[in-house]
């Protein structure tokens, strides 16, 4: 593939997925299965550690205020 296809990709020139966040190169090689991945999200791709801590951060104090709505 070229250089321009790995980038639309989210493949670093090492191989390597990006973060669909941040676009810093994850651990992971591209073709690596998901079942062996931490992070990575069905649907939409591959996490790096910190953007994943904050996503499902805000999600959870998300819901956490719906429930806090819903109890009122």
């Amino acid at each position: 593939m070229s250089k321009d296809q790995n980038e639309f990709l989210g493949i670093s020139e090492n191989g390597k997925d990006t973060c669909i966040s941040c676009e810093v190169e994850t651990k992971y090689a591209f073709d690596t299965s998901i079942e062996y991945r931490t992070h990575y999200v069905e649907g939409a791709g591959q996490l790096c550690e910190k953007c994943y801590n904050d996503i499902t951060g805000k999600l959870q104090q998300s819901l956490a205020n719906l429930s806090d709505d819903e109890t009122s």
